[in-house]
Formats: structure tokens, sequence, C-alpha cells
């Protein structure tokens, strides 16, 4: 693959995955990052366009064409989307005041069934620092019971 053709790839990622990075470090301010990410592919795709008719980056192999394309955020959002797609997903959240402490129970579903496939329990008491409480509990897509796990102050217990 052309130099230049791989050095542009190697800027490219480098910046999508900062601003992906910086974006979950502070998820309050993502879809500020979101935006810089649309903004930095459309100036990335000029930047492209302009390479190629100039000439600078002329691909003549496959291969060379293959990072050209790698260049564009089609295989990013190829990414993003297998990414998003495999994380898995809660189903529910709630909270809940017992004593002195705050718990939190988050509910997560098998994406195909939509049956419980586990069910956690957390523990706080200033509501920052959430500790892994109570019995866990996993379920087989049919519903039943696979295994539960006790835990006490994010200490697995018996």
């Amino acid at each position: 693959m052309g130099k230049r053709i791989l050095l542009f790839n190697i800027i490219y990622y480098a910046v999508i995955l900062a601003f992906i990075k910086m974006g979950r470090d502070d998820p309050s301010s993502s879809l500020g990052y979101g935006y810089f990410i649309i903004v930095f592919w459309v100036i990335a795709a000029i930047a492209l366009i302009l390479l190629l008719i100039r000439k600078v980056i002329h691909p003549k192999s496959v291969l060379e064409k293959i990072g050209v394309f790698t260049a564009t955020p089609i295989l990013s959002l190829v990414v993003i989307g297998l990414i998003f797609s495999l994380k898995e997903k809660e189903s529910s959240e709630w909270y809940f005041n017992k004593g002195d402490y705050r718990y939190k129970v988050k509910t997560f579903n098998y994406k195909e069934t939509s049956n419980i496939k586990r069910v956690e329990y957390y523990r706080s008491q200033d509501a920052s620092t959430w500790l892994k409480d109570s019995t866990w509990i996993y379920f087989s897509e049919s519903g039943d019971t696979l295994k539960k796990v006790k835990y006490r102050n994010d200490i697995e217990i018996e």
C-alpha cells in the first residue's frame, strides 16, 4: 500500500478513535463529540477527494484502492454499528432506598426473545460509588435459573 494512503488512514483512524474515547470518557458531552466526528468525516472526505484529484494519492493496486475505501466513513459506520449491536443493553434500571443505603437493580434481556437474561443488584451509600450487592440471578433463554451469585460490598460470597 502506498505510504501516503497508509499515512492518511493512520491519521484518520487516530482522530476518530480519539473522539470516540473522549466521548466514552465524558458521557455528558458525548453528543458534542459525535458532532465533531461528523464534521471530521466531512473534512476528511474533502481532503481525500482533493488528494485524489490532484494525484497526490494515486491508487493503482487493489490493496491501495481498499486503503482509500477504508479512509471513508463507510467502514467507520459499519464498525460502530457492529460495536453497538454486540454491546449488551440493559432493559430496565430502578432504584430504591432501604436503611442508610440506596439500591440499584439492573435487568438485562436476551435480544432475540426479550426474556430476562440476568438481574443485578448494586448498593451505594453516597450515590456515586455502586458496589455489587445481594444475589445476582442468571437465566437461560427459556427462563430457567442457571445460577445465583451472592455479593456483599463488591465481593462474591458463598
